[in-house]
């Protein structure tokens, strides 16, 4: 097959399966992006039914999205609503890692909560589950009384298992699981079901969600600022 129409298939492809959902009840589709994901034309992915965007601000103790910004000012100018998140360094101490994703975000506001990204891919584990579990209640805290609400926490079954379902019960769940349905003993807000998705106007891969409720839940979730 040339290189040519096979790449074309391969987006297609990626484009049907963001489309037809993992489940047809899910009608509000979205996207998280990084710096990986390379350029984005947010016009593009607007004109195909995005309807959210999260985009990656900080990681650990330090580091800063490069594209941050741009990615927000994107999907502001298309119309998406948009949320950021920290990707959460289980060796570095909560507080560090708040102060470096409050003073990435800044004083902005976003359509949708702010996200700790809570999982063990990425991350070369040297401390107990105690220790981590006393970080993350300390990010957390952090980040929800300097921004007075509450915070999304994205995970997968596994960690949600050793580190959020019995520590963090009131915040809404952003769940990456793609190969079943996410299996919780609560409802999740988001669901995360493709990770190597592709997209008309990203130069990269994207990974593909879906928020549990109908369109007129959706716009009340957005109006509500949560």
């Amino acid at each position: 097959m040339p290189v040519a129409v096979f790449l074309s298939a391969a987006l297609m492809l990626g484009i049907i399966r963001f489309i037809s959902k993992p489940d047809h009840r899910y009608v509000i589709r979205g996207i998280d992006v990084s710096a990986h994901t390379g350029s984005i034309s947010w016009e593009k992915l607007k004109d195909q039914r995005v309807y959210f965007a999260f985009v990656k601000a900080s990681e650990g103790a330090t580091l800063k999205d490069k594209n941050f910004q741009d990615n927000v000012n994107g999907a502001r100018a298309a119309g998406i609503p948009v949320g950021a998140y920290h990707f959460f360094n289980f060796n570095r101490d909560g507080l560090t890692q708040a102060n470096n994703f409050l003073s990435t975000i800044g004083r902005q506001k976003y359509n949708l909560p702010l996200v700790v990204d809570v999982e063990e891919w990425g991350n070369n584990i040297r401390r107990s589950r105690s220790q981590i579990i006393a970080d993350l209640r300390e990010f957390v805290s952090k980040v929800e009384k300097n921004r007075y609400q509450k915070i999304i926490i994205y995970t997968n079954e596994d960690c949600y298992k050793l580190y959020i379902q019995d520590v963090f019960p009131d915040n809404d769940i952003w769940i990456c699981s793609f190969n079943h349905k996410p299996k919780l003993n609560r409802e999740w807000t988001f669901w995360q079901y493709e990770h190597n998705g592709r997209l008309k106007g990203v130069k990269g891969k994207v990974d593909f969600n879906v928020f549990r409720g109908s369109m007129l839940e959706w716009r009340q979730y957005i109006e509500d600022g949560r």
